[in-house]
């Protein structure tokens, strides 16, 4: 089997500028994605959306528009729909697509799977009609849908910017529970400095929140003990402003921030470390974005949050390494050139300390306060189960997952994950650092026996036969 020189997984701003950089220089390249189109989350349809005007959306979103533009023309082989479910040590990358197993080999991986929402296990998170926030602007960007209506809760950049899209497309929003606390704004006071260093982003943000207090609908701020309405489905939100209040709704979109995706770098056995300040884990990785696999790269918020504009600058700069290593430009060259993006990331990373101790994660919201509150959706374990499997000796995520089946469902612990975490380090009386997370092992998705039976493998320029036979 001929080796691609390099194959990116995650066609979002990350990929896709590294696939630009190494294209420039001729390298054979193959990038997967799972989305039917280039664009990753931030720039989901920017190039074709549903919306009779997408700039309603901002322009962060349709300058997405000419970098999948100029990814679309840059030459490398681009592979949508395929499912990664298998990265080895040995540069093999197994993917699903078209219902059948393929398989290539590459000298270099970068992987940019992107961020995943953090959960929000709170009483009657699971009920029809509670979404993410992530979910609404997934529907909205892809489909043009949209909830009348609905309450939005919680805390951080996205909710506002959801909310504020809503407002400029005409549709009515029932109201905003906000749950960011005073200490908080206190907390980031000693940041502000840093964060003029990026007075544009600062003031994008001022804007947003301005937009919703021009539009009149009810703001509440600091808002504590949420829990979701309703018994078969969603029919409100509860929670305490000064005095316990109740919103009826029939949609309600969570949000508590972004973490990275986990289960990609976690089943390649990357070595990882706890960030307090964001309170998750970061893939252990130089400024280049090398993991402690040699030949495995990680860019863009899959190893840390970085934000759109920061993982445009590390999938430069992981590209530039990569270029390095295939001994397409010296080390020197790596080095000059990456001065500009590494300033950059800098600059924005003063920023993002400003963010991160704002919108730092609420423990009552991070942790579910009720023994009956489910933690893993896909095997229906709640607090209660999870609690009893630690009383029996479950004392690590691993002998919690063996024990009680949290974790072992289609999702593969991405959504119970970073709650058993924390759960047992409360339990324990001890940091989530020293508690640790699942061992994830391939495939990263439910394969069926017919689709590995279909097997076959990828080459250069097989993509580009396929596609002037069609």
């Amino acid at each position: 089997m001929t080796a691609f020189d390099c194959v990116i997984v995650g066609a979002g701003p990350a990929g896709m500028t590294a696939a630009l950089k190494l294209a420039e220089h001729g390298v054979r390249l193959l990038v997967l994605d799972r989305g039917t189109r280039a664009g990753g989350q931030i720039y989901r349809s920017a190039a074709s959306s549903p919306l009779p005007d997408a700039s309603k959306l901002g322009p962060d979103y349709t300058t997405g528009a000419e970098l999948i533009a100029a990814f679309e023309a840059c030459g490398a082989e681009y592979a949508p729909g395929a499912d990664v479910w298998h990265i080895g040590d040995d540069g093999k990358v197994l993917y699903s697509l078209g219902g059948e197993t393929r398989q290539v080999e590459a000298r270099e991986i970068l992987i940019c799977p992107g961020a995943i929402e953090r959960p929000m296990p709170i009483p009657g998170w699971t009920l029809p009609g509670v979404m993410t926030a992530g979910a609404a602007q997934v529907m909205l960007k892809s489909d043009a849908m949209v909830a009348e209506n609905a309450v939005f809760a919680g805390s951080g950049p996205l909710l506002y910017l959801i909310v504020a899209q809503y407002l400029r497309l005409g549709v009515k929003v029932t109201g905003l529970v906000d749950t960011t606390p005073r200490e908080n704004y206190l907390h980031a006071a000693p940041t502000v400095s840093g964060a003029l260093s990026s007075v544009s982003l600062l003031r994008k943000g001022l804007s947003l929140l301005q937009e919703i207090r021009r539009a009149g609908i009810p703001v509440f701020r600091n808002a504590t003990r949420l829990k979701v309405l309703g018994a078969d489905r969603a029919a409100g939100l509860s929670f305490h402003c000064r005095v316990q209040r109740e919103i009826s709704a029939e949609t309600i979109f969570l949000h508590h921030g972004v973490i990275p995706n986990p289960n990609m770098a976690r089943a390649l056995g990357l070595d990882h470390i706890w960030n307090e300040d964001q309170l998750t884990w970061h893939v252990k990785k130089d400024r280049f974005g090398q993991s402690s696999l040699p030949h495995v790269s990680v860019a863009g918020d899959a190893g840390a949050i970085v934000g759109a504009d920061g993982a445009r600058h590390e999938g430069h700069l992981s590209a530039l390494n990569i270029l390095s290593r295939l001994d397409r430009i010296s080390i020197e060259e790596r080095d000059r050139l990456s001065s500009a993006p590494i300033g950059q990331l800098q600059r924005l990373s003063r920023f993002r300390r400003f963010i991160d101790r704002l919108y730092r994660p609420v423990e009552a919201l991070r942790l579910p306060q009720d023994e009956n509150t489910l933690v893993c959706r896909c095997e229906e374990q709640s607090v209660g189960d999870l609690r009893a499997g630690f009383e029996d000796g479950a004392r690590d995520p691993n002998a919690l997952k063996s024990q009680t089946r949290c974790g072992m469902g289609p999702c593969q612990g991405r959504q119970c994950g970073p709650t058993v975490s924390a759960l047992l380090a409360k339990w324990r009386n001890q940091g989530e650092a020293e508690v640790g997370y699942y061992r994830l092992r391939s495939p990263q998705r439910l394969l069926s026996l017919e689709e590995l039976s279909r097997f076959s493998t990828s080459e250069p320029g097989q993509q580009e036969a396929s596609e002037a036979a069609q």
